[in-house]
């Protein structure tokens, strides 16, 4: 059997593997996985203003926040997690300013309840449910009333507040009175990529006897969207948990998790088109398309490791706004590239260089058109390797967070390092299709009819510079507006 029917037949194992594996019950924030998430449904009474306050935080700031509250490297038991969540109820009333005709109302918490719904890879999200209560006297006449919710820290997430009357009447509000996010259950899916950003309500109240007496915020209707990761991420993550890890388990998984990993890199990312240009533009080799798709699954490799290192040790570390960084980081180090290569490029053109002249020369039929120093060098690929792995990916720190929350820290880096392998070894397969591509092309312009390949070949190293840098430019620039 040849090696391209073995590596075939082991994919195809793989991915019969992976289909007979039962997919993970649990779904994962929509919004993402550092998300922290807030909901205040507000009901107002003729003495009493009630707020049901919700904040549900997603997989990356559960684990740090359980991490923080574990007994002697255990995981905290019933009696710490209550007393948490008294504490932080707590700490959200005195972030929550309420005034009723100007006068501040004080905010007291009245019960408070913590669950811990399942996640991906196995790790738990947080929901913590505040009762909070204000006296207030409205008497007869119109009443101005304010809600302020200064509890934000900073990480990105949905913000909503609604407010009802219970026997009293909303003469104005410039909040709903039905939440579209079934109180952070469910999200509508026209919104996931502009999160509402609700933290303040403004009410104006009038006692009446007719008024609706339900007292609840009630639930719109329309689309939602279940909270779940992309199918490829769904299977990865699914891998860490939930099973008995057997000898035959742990190496069917560390496949699949190959498997997953070049399926990864097909999808958008890494920078591939810009490595892919980078290749072709610049006469690469096949053992340099090894190398840089090496230094790419590398370099991502090592920053799931950290990036899970540092999040175990410390709640400090805020993945919610380093990830944006390294996405600008990325994509200015893929233009600084393209800058370079278009830099030289010109130069070239303009000394001469560019090799595009129509010779009908025999002196060297071996000649093969590419210029030592204007093509790829072994120094020239470390800054676009690097940029094409800076940015981990969410679900293989996901995978790791989950070895290390069920005691199987080793199992977890392994999926990592095995993702890892897959998403180079798909690298390289591309890389060396374009090279082989690209000579073949270069054979035809050797014809003497070929003078538009001639100038096509002599024009692509200005074509996939400029390319590089706006790409480049592109994911900076996408990047950038996350962290605004």
């Amino acid at each position: 059997m040849s090696a391209a029917r073995r590596a075939l037949a082991l994919v195809t194992l793989a991915l019969a593997v992976i289909a007979l594996l039962p997919p993970p019950a649990a779904m994962a924030h929509p919004l993402g996985n550092f998300t922290a998430n807030r909901y205040a449904g507000i009901v107002v009474a003729p003495d009493i203003v009630r707020v049901g306050y919700v904040m549900d935080l997603a997989e990356i700031p559960a684990f740090q926040t359980l991490r923080s509250l574990e007994q002697d490297g255990g995981d905290p038991d019933e009696g710490v997690l209550d007393a948490y969540g008294g504490r932080t109820c707590q700490q959200i009333a005195d972030g929550v300013t309420l005034t009723a005709g100007g006068d501040a109302a004080p905010v007291t918490v009245e019960a408070s309840r913590l669950s811990l719904p399942e996640g991906e890879a196995g790790l738990p999200t947080l929901r913590l449910e505040c009762e909070l209560v204000a006296p207030v006297a409205l008497g007869t006449d119109e009443v101005d009333i304010a809600y302020t919710d200064a509890n934000d820290d900073g990480r990105p997430g949905w913000h909503e507040v609604t407010a009802v009357g219970d026997g009293v009447r909303l003469a104005a509000s410039d909040v709903p009175d039905a939440t579209i996010s079934q109180a952070l259950e469910a999200y509508p899916e026209e919104r996931l990529q502009s999160p509402l950003d609700v933290q303040a309500a403004s009410l104006t109240v009038v006692a009446d006897a007719d008024a609706d007496q339900s007292g609840t915020a009630v639930a719109a209707g329309g689309p939602v969207i279940s909270r779940g990761l992309g199918a490829i991420d769904q299977a990865f993550t699914g891998l860490i948990a939930g099973r008995a890890l057997t000898p035959l388990f742990a190496l069917t998984a560390l496949l699949a998790a190959v498997v997953l990993g070049g399926m990864h890199a097909l999808a958008p990312g890494h920078g591939k088109t810009v490595m892919a240009a980078l290749v072709v533009g610049r006469g690469g080799s096949g053992r340099q398309a090894l190398a840089l798709a090496g230094t790419v699954a590398v370099t991502h490799t090592i920053g799931v490791l950290t990036l899970g290192v540092v999040l175990t040790v410390t709640q400090v570390a805020a993945p919610e706004r380093l990830y944006p960084i390294l996405g600008v980081a990325s994509g200015l180090l893929f233009a600084a590239v393209g800058g370079l290569l278009l830099r030289r490029a010109l130069q070239q053109r303009r000394s001469g260089h560019a090799h595009s002249h129509d010779h009908g020369h025999d002196h060297d039929h071996g000649h093969d058109h590419h210029h030592d120093h204007a093509g790829l060098t072994w120094k020239s690929l470390v800054a676009p390797g690097l940029a094409g792995g800076l940015l981990p990916s969410p679900s293989a720190v996901l995978v790791l967070l989950g070895g290390i929350a069920v005691g199987r820290a080793w199992f977890g880096v392994g999926l990592v390092m095995a993702y890892g392998v897959g998403l180079a070894a798909v690298l390289v397969g591309a890389g060396v299709l374009l090279v082989r591509a690209q000579r073949r092309l270069a054979g035809r312009a050797e014809r003497p009819e070929a003078a538009r390949i001639r100038r096509l070949m002599g024009a692509l190293p200005l074509l996939t510079a400029s390319a590089i840098l706006v790409l480049g430019l592109a994911l900076a620039a996408r990047s950038a507006i996350a962290t605004v």
